[in-house]
């Protein structure tokens, strides 16, 4: 066959395997952004890896990494204590091209569950901004959740959410600037389990306020600003 009847042949075998890729390389999905909270109350300080990958080291108790951009689509993260070899968390998560994703590892070190939040996405036209609020407590149980003004008294309002279920959370509530308080009690009653004192909230802003059990007895909360 001569010089330009192979060429053309080879121009027809591309243009019929186009669709497998022919002559290209294959294109990526996309990124997003995921952040992982260590809020397993009796794990040890874990570094956390993304696909075999280390992205976060000794991660204490109640601390998150940053956002971490990681490829789109199924991705694994694990849990590995400092100094060790073996995760204490292995699990694999579908992971949407520019979305933003906060991961909390909750529950007993033998038995963590994955909490998966969506971050951000809210938009205020009065300036104000969101807070949401994340029972991440085991100890705690269910509880109501008010979102008040700092120093603003409970009595007579109505919880933002009522009876939040452990690991389950409010939603974003839109929040005036300024400062406040989260507030949870006792489902019906105005007895505080935990109130978190001031925290101030800027124009525009996304937070999330994870409730959690204190090391030493009582509850306690991080506080994580959200893309």
């Amino acid at each position: 066959m001569s010089r330009l009847g192979w060429l053309g042949l080879t121009l027809w075998v591309c243009a019929a395997l186009f669709s497998a890729g022919c002559g290209s390389s294959s294109k990526s999905s996309g990124t997003a952004n995921l952040r992982v909270v260590q809020a397993s109350p009796d794990a040890p300080q874990v570094n956390i890896l993304v696909d075999k990958a280390s992205v976060a080291t000794n991660l204490a108790y109640s601390a998150s990494t940053s956002y971490i951009s990681v490829k789109a689509g199924p991705r694994n993260v694990q849990a590995v204590p400092a100094g060790a070899s073996s995760p204490i968390f292995s699990q694999t998560f579908s992971i949407s091209s520019g979305a933003n994703q906060t991961l909390l590892l909750t529950g007993a070190a033998a038995s963590i569950q994955p909490v998966v939040l969506s971050d951000g996405g809210t938009k205020s036209t009065t300036g104000d901004g969101y807070v949401r609020v994340v029972n991440a407590s085991g100890a705690m149980g269910a509880a109501d959740v008010f979102i008040v003004p700092a120093g603003t008294s409970i009595a007579g309002t109505q919880p933002n959410a009522s009876s939040l279920a452990f690991d389950k959370d409010t939603g974003y509530q839109l929040t005036a600037i300024g400062n406040y308080e989260v507030v949870m009690t006792t489902p019906g009653t105005t007895n505080a389990l935990l109130s978190t004192g001031s925290i101030d909230l800027s124009q525009g802003t996304n937070q999330t306020v994870v409730a959690l059990d204190g090391t030493s007895g009582g509850f306690t909360y991080a506080l994580l600003t959200d893309q």
